[in-house]
């Protein structure tokens, strides 16, 4: 059986280069347009070029999301942008749009395509009609169980690949088509600008009376979240995945930071490789990762529709994290480490470097700006550079986590 591979995500260079580093076999990303994420950095062409050079010379390949609904002004744009994908050396396009499916096949061969799961995939006979048009994966529904996805697996067997999410956030709307962002703020999140109005907090309120809404809330005055997704984790469930024949695993996360990729593709790249040939991954490293996909900014996870339906659909109310992003290491030499700050930290704290090989802890016993050389006893300037000492395994690209100072747990 085919090994699966672990598909991170990517907003700009920095987070590519994170996602090649922490365990990604293939990493997603957007172009400057036609994208699901217009909010993300995304990227031109020289940048995805660069990009693309640099996956493929570590054995890993690119996939390039051309997926919001396309209506006919689009279509001359996208094409463009899938020729100029291919020049670039992408291996894949994500497409959604099935005429821009059959028309990529003609006009602009030699690339393969990946239907979206903004397409709604549910079952292998829609899978075939995409095969059909020159398709060679199908990213399924999200509201497939586990059973249904081994199902259509086995009925795409030799002819379609499959790939699934495995983790990050989740849509209230049917894979994600929805048009309360639209309707609402005039936002289409079908086509990469979603305001996310699923996530707000609601109340009833009677229309003659709308200083005195219906106690619906959790917390009293806030609203209730009745329809904000949990966030989908599969950490604990990945043995189980490994013997699927689920092709691909997929993170959802193109709007994260680089600790967020970096600490998930590090906890799903460990418990892969300890589940191979059937092993079951030791009880401490499953406590480990269940610890570190806490760490980064979520909301409440679950399991999705892996093992039927969500116990509970909505009430995600606010995100959580137990680790804030400090800095990215620049440089490291001699037991110094040259920081480029993202968030403040203190002479005497506890920090934590996340690297390909694990996790590192270590004391901050002094900080020095390196434009001054002057000893500090804190770091409050996002982005100015400082020294540290630190432990001599910590490298270039690694990245440091502290506690969480700058905002509240929910």
């Amino acid at each position: 059986m085919q090994k699966p591979t672990l598909l991170l995500p990517a907003g700009n260079l920095q987070t590519f280069e994170t996602a090649l580093r922490f365990g990604a076999d293939a990493v997603y990303c957007g172009m400057d347009r036609f994208s699901l994420r217009a909010g993300a950095d995304n990227f031109e062409r020289d940048a995805l070029g660069r990009a693309i050079q640099r996956a493929h010379s570590l054995g890993k390949s690119v996939h390039v999301t051309l997926n919001i609904f396309a209506r006919d002004r689009d279509i001359s744009g996208m094409l463009d942008a899938a020729r100029v994908a291919r020049e670039i050396g992408a291996d894949a396009l994500i497409v959604s749009d099935l005429g821009l499916i059959r028309m990529i096949t003609r006009e602009v061969p030699g690339i393969d395509i990946h239907v979206s799961t903004q397409a709604n995939t549910t079952n292998a006979e829609s899978a075939l009609v995409y095969h059909d048009l020159g398709a060679k994966r199908i990213v399924a529904a999200r509201e497939l169980s586990l059973d249904e996805l081994e199902q259509m697996a086995d009925a795409l067997s030799g002819i379609m690949e499959v790939e699934s999410f495995i983790h990050g956030a989740q849509c209230m709307s049917w894979s994600g088509r929805c048009m309360l962002s639209a309707a609402l703020l005039g936002r289409s999140a079908n086509r990469g600008d979603c305001a996310q109005p699923c996530r707000w907090s609601y109340a009833l309120v009677e229309r003659k009376h709308p200083e005195d809404p219906f106690e619906i809330m959790e917390i009293e005055g806030q609203g209730d979240a009745i329809l904000s997704a949990h966030d989908l984790c599969m950490i604990e469930h990945v043995p189980r995945l490994m013997r699927s024949r689920i092709a691909c695993f997929k993170v959802e996360g193109r709007m994260k930071n680089e600790l967020y990729v970096a600490t998930i593709g590090l906890a799903y790249r460990q418990m892969m490789e300890a589940s191979l040939d059937g092993q079951t991954p030791d009880p401490s490293l499953v406590a480990h990762c269940l610890d570190e996909v806490q760490k980064v900014s979520h909301r409440d996870y679950d399991t999705g529709f892996y093992f039927g339906q969500p116990a509970v659909p909505g009430m995600a109310s606010g995100t959580r994290q137990s680790a804030e992003y400090m800095a990215r290491v620049l440089d490291a030499s001699g037991g110094v480490a040259l920081l480029e700050m993202r968030n403040r930290f203190f002479r005497g704290d506890m920090l934590e470097a996340v690297t390909p090989q694990g996790i590192l802890p270590f004391p901050v016993e002094s900080i020095r700006s390196d434009e001054t050389g002057e000893q500090m006893d804190k770091v409050s300037v996002p982005l100015m550079h400082v020294q540290v000492p630190c432990d001599t395994r910590i490298a270039a690209g690694d990245l440091i986590r502290g506690p969480v100072r700058n905002r509240a747990n929910t």
